[in-house]
């Protein structure tokens, strides 16, 4: 289950970044999360909802945005989304990581983000001594 893992280095940098600012609250959290991560977005939000637990996060709404793949042929040029074949001894679809229009290997352009975009957090008012 790297959706544990991946989560709880997600809420560790967020509350570091929090402590920075001397934050009391923090209110959203908004992710980037690329296809290709294979990070499911249902244990995400529970691993999210276990580990914001008792701190300053408690009340906080997590919100995820999908990355679509996108690759990138050098040979031919194609730009564009990835296709997906089944393996059928495991029932599970697959990227296949190839151009669909010459067969040549691919760079992958987009789709394995995991980036916090944004955080909502109130902040203390400070005051400036002079």
């Amino acid at each position: 289950m790297h959706e544990f893992s991946t989560m709880q280095s997600i809420v560790n940098a967020v509350l570091e970044e929090a402590k920075k600012h001397n934050a009391k609250e923090i209110s959203k959290v908004i992710l980037q999360i690329g296809e290709l991560t294979f990070l499911g977005k249902e244990q995400l939000k529970f691993a999210f909802d276990i580990l914001k637990e008792g701190t300053i996060m408690e009340k906080a709404e997590l919100v995820i945005e999908d990355v679509k793949a996108k690759i990138k042929c050098n040979y031919c040029g194609y730009e564009g989304g990835v296709e997906y074949g089944l393996k059928d001894e495991f029932h599970i679809y697959f990227p296949i990581l190839k151009c669909p229009n010459c067969g040549k290997n691919v760079e992958i352009v987009k789709g394995r983000e995991c980036n916090i975009k944004s955080v909502e957090m109130e902040i203390e008012d400070a005051t400036i001594k002079r």
